[in-house]
């Protein structure tokens, strides 16, 4: 009963999480076809909000199945030597456009020098991208501020991802990491998927 209980939430989450975008992306392809002597800066408006629509749409996509793998053990794991200072370069790279666009600075305090860690590099970078990501959404906007930090232990390496955001009630800090659980934001509404951190523990769990 219990299981079949969290299937249907699963289901009824997802499906509801896909008709949001879906519906938005039908939406304006209705408007841009109905609408042939639109205004060039209008139906640009509506072209970036269905192309923002069918990334999100993806990142989801991709978010159920990579969980799916990962907790059915299908995950395919490329494990080697990895640079932890190359995988947090790459992730704070790819989100620089996501920073700007929200006005919130990102301080990266990077050592001379790291030992490397036996890991797998995709994943964590996926790993620091979904940490970084989250910590940006629930700042404020213009005077947001996120700190990575690597530092070097005697027993391996520490990443911390801080913000200047509301923080997790201590209520909330265990239930945060479960599938779709999300705490919600200043404006009432929940941010996101609620994959994310499922897959972030999922990822750590497995590489120990």
């Amino acid at each position: 009963t219990e299981l079949d209980r969290l299937k249907d939430d699963f289901l009824s989450t997802v499906t509801h999480e896909l008709r949001t975008p879906l519906t938005s992306i039908r939406s304006f392809s209705e408007i841009l076809h109905d609408s042939p002597d639109l205004d060039l800066s209008e139906r640009q408006y509506f072209l970036n909000i269905i192309i923002k629509e069918s990334e999100r749409l993806t990142r989801l996509i991709n978010q159920v199945l990579d969980l799916t793998k990962m907790e059915t053990g299908r995950m395919k794991w490329q494990i080697a030597d990895v640079d932890m200072s190359e995988v947090i370069d790459h992730s704070v790279t790819s989100l620089k456009g996501l920073f700007q666009e929200r006005a919130v600075s990102l301080d990266w305090h990077r050592p001379p020098s790291v030992p490397v860690v036996r890991a797998d590099r995709d994943h964590m970078i996926q790993l620091v991208i979904n940490l970084l990501s989250n910590a940006q959404k629930f700042c404020p906007s213009e005077t947001g501020r996120v700190v990575v930090q690597l530092k070097a232990g005697t027993s391996g390496l520490l990443v911390s991802v801080a913000d200047n955001g509301p923080g997790i009630p201590v209520h909330e800090q265990e239930k945060i990491f479960e599938k779709f659980h999300q705490v919600k934001s200043g404006s009432g509404n929940p941010l996101g998927s609620g994959l994310g951190l499922a897959i972030c523990r999922n990822i750590v769990e497995h590489l120990g």
